[in-house]
């Protein structure tokens, strides 16, 4: 499992152009090294077309700041669950679900 950095109050920021959705998600490290819209198995083959971290700094209210991963996720739709995996330090992918919801 993974979760938004609490830096962001647990949210994430989501961008619509072009008639596609990107959220883009800042997590509490470098822990995770790639995603993949999907399940982990088509993740794991040859080709696979893996989300690339981007490093985004983070200033906590503590007033620590440390750079950890970010990643920028298509999203399907909205309020619904989608496949997305994700592969950590340790090299073995796992299946996750995820929605996305607009803020109140």
């Amino acid at each position: 499992m993974f979760h938004i950095n609490e830096a962001y109050d647990n949210r994430a920021t989501l961008t619509v152009a072009n008639g596609a959705m990107t959220v883009h998600i800042t997590l509490p490290s470098k822990n995770i090294v790639n995603l993949f819209p999907g399940l982990a198995d088509d993740a794991a083959k040859d080709g696979a077309n893996l989300l690339q971290p981007t490093e985004d700094e983070v200033t906590y209210s503590d007033g620590l700041t440390e750079t950890v991963y970010g990643f920028d996720v298509p999203v399907p739709y909205l309020d619904r669950e989608f496949d997305l995996a994700l592969i950590g330090t340790k090299g073995v992918w796992y299946d996750h679900k995820v929605t996305v919801s607009l803020a109140d």
